[in-house]
Parts: C-alpha cells; structure tokens; sequence
C-alpha cells in the first residue's frame, strides 16, 4: 500500500507531465515546489526521482522528432551544461545537510523567475546567439539541473528566441533535457545515492508521466494555451513566494 505522501508526490507527478506536455517544460519545477511546500520528501532525494522521471519522459518524446535537432545549439550548450550539472549536484549535497533554508529559499526564487518566463514572449532574434551567450544559459541550466533537476527555464527562453523553426527548437530543446537528466542520473548513481525509495518512487512515476503525456497531447487542443501558461504562471509564483517567505523558509 501506498502511503499519503507517495501518492501526494504522484499526483504532483501527473500534474507536472500534464503542464510539460503542454508548456514544454516545469514539470521538474512543479513537482519539487509542491514536494517542498508539502515536505513530502528531502529535496535531493525528489529530485534523483524527477531527473529519472523526465529523462523518461524526454525520450518518449524524442522518438518522432530526434532528427529535427540543431546539433550546432546542442554542442555549445551542452558543453558549458554538463560541467555545472556536476557542480549543481555537489552544491545540493552539501546544502542539504547545513543550509536546508538557504536552500528551499533559493528554489523558490528559482520557481519565481521560470514563472515569469513562461509568460514572457518576447520577438525572435533577427541573428543567432553568441557563444557567450548559449555558455552562460548552458551554465545557468547546469546548476539549476544539477540542484533542482529542474534547468529548462533558461534553456527554453534562449532558443525561443533563436531564428529556427519551432519544431527544430523543441526537438533541441529535448535532446538536451535528455542529456541533463542522463548526465544528473549518471552522476547521482555514481555516488551511490539511488536508494531504494527512490528507484520504487521512479518505477511508479514513470507509466503514469507516459500514459498523461499521450493523453495531454492528444487533447492538447481542447486547452487554450494562453489560458494554461495564466494558471501555471500563478501556480509556479505562490509556489516560489511559499518556499522563500513561508514557515521555514526564511
């Protein structure tokens, strides 16, 4: 039997594959704000659950639309991204055991900040983007993947900006939540922190993020998108303003 945190953190699960499908991404920002908010669970141990759970749910997507990648984007990004994974998930690690407050606060902060750029949509750049700057949203997205398993925020807001077509920006920007969640998961079990718990969490998250995605994309069309970023945007900065201002959080 399930108890009521598993299932609370299962029903964040559905809640965030539901808004990922539709948004692109904060699926990993959702379930660890209401995971936090609730204290479901101790945050690096939800977010090895989240890193599993998307790379899942990334590869499902990825199976139509891998050849649309733009690997010029990928190479560049990826390779400031990974390092700063590795970064993230030492920072997570240490801030977990002295500065569990510091930490919550600056995950709230976070959640405010990708809240705020769901609903930014700001015109196309005429030319592409500088190494410069694909190296320091690789880095942001590194350290936030690392940390929070959840690094789509700064990734998104650059190449939705970038002359490409639309699907050869979402197939990127999949392949490279395949690689953050991949390198985080490498990482994390590297260290022998995939305990049992979480491999059990994994394995029951993982149907039901697949049977929610194919279910929200086929009906995708019966939400009006502007209506759903309106309520994600909500949902994402009470989350955010509840981790730094709530009870424990400051």
């Amino acid at each position: 039997m399930l108890d009521f945190n598993s299932l609370a953190f299962l029903l964040l699960v559905a809640l965030g594959a539901m808004v990922q499908t539709i948004t692109g991404f904060a699926m990993g920002l959702i379930i660890m704000g209401g995971v936090t908010v609730l204290g479901l669970a101790p945050l690096a141990e939800t977010a090895a659950v989240v890193s599993i759970i998307s790379l899942v749910n990334t590869l499902v997507a990825l199976r139509r639309s891998y050849k649309q990648i733009d690997y010029s984007y990928v190479r560049i990004l990826a390779a400031s991204m990974l390092p700063a994974l590795v970064a993230g998930v030492m920072i997570l690690d240490y801030f977990s055991t002295s500065h569990y407050n510091a930490l919550r606060m600056l995950l709230g902060g976070v959640i405010v900040v990708a809240g705020i750029l769901l609903m930014l949509t700001p015109a196309p750049y005429q030319q592409p983007s500088g190494t410069q700057t694909r190296w320091l949203a690789g880095l942001a997205a590194g350290l936030m993947g690392g940390m929070y398993a959840a690094g789509g925020a700064p990734l998104a807001y650059l190449m939705y900006r970038q002359p490409l077509a639309i699907h050869v920006v979402r197939a990127s920007l999949l392949c490279l939540f395949a690689l953050s969640t991949s390198g985080r998961t490498l990482v994390v079990g590297l260290s022998g922190q995939l305990n049992d718990k979480i491999l059990l969490l994994s394995m029951l998250a993982i149907p039901l993020v697949i049977l929610v995605t194919l279910v929200t994309a086929r009906f995708n069309y019966l939400l009006p998108d502007a209506l759903v970023r309106r309520c994600v945007f909500v949902v994402l900065i009470l989350l955010g303003l509840f981790l730094i201002w709530g009870p424990n959080g400051s």
